[in-house]
């Protein structure tokens, strides 16, 4: 699988689950957005944010700062009136050719947080046919972790047998 079927599967899934697609803003090649509200996440409302990206190459360094981007833009577009009842949540994921062992170790077990935001990076390595992901329970935000996770599976597919 290269890297331009991968986004067009991608694409498809994320329009499929009801996100909002807005190809022309944020930091990635495919940005999708959308608005839950849940009694179970003490009644707060949740602003997920989808951000692909491509690389031939993928490293820790190249992680994190696209992880970090991608949470600082979805901050300026939704986060405006985040805190105590609304958050901003990113899946921060990159699509690379290959993918170096700082950069799968960073998608397994680092979250970027800030105020009321964090960003999830997932890594899919199509050189291995791998999606990586954080692996861990997260000890603030830990209410998301099962919306988290599902949104990556939903979206993400895992590019086995390429």
């Amino acid at each position: 699988m290269d890297r331009g079927t991968y986004l067009e599967q991608t694409d498809a899934r994320v329009r499929a689950a009801g996100y909002t697609l807005d190809p022309s803003s944020g930091p990635g090649l495919l940005v999708g957005y959308r608005s839950d509200f849940r009694w179970r996440w003490m009644a707060t409302k949740l602003h997920t944010l989808v951000v692909v990206s491509t690389a031939p190459q993928a490293s820790g360094e190249g992680m994190a700062q696209f992880a970090k981007s991608s949470l600082e833009w979805a901050k300026v577009v939704k986060g405006q009136l985040r805190g105590a009842q609304v958050g901003v949540a990113v899946i921060a994921a990159v699509v690379a050719d290959q993918a170096d062992e700082s950069a799968v170790e960073y998608a397994r077990k680092e979250l970027v947080r800030g105020y009321a935001a964090f960003a999830w990076p997932v890594l899919i390595d199509l050189s291995t046919g791998q999606r990586t992901a954080h692996a861990g329970r997260p000890t603030l935000g830990a209410i998301y972790t099962g919306w988290m996770r599902q949104q990556i599976d939903t979206l993400l597919p895992t590019p086995h047998g390429s």
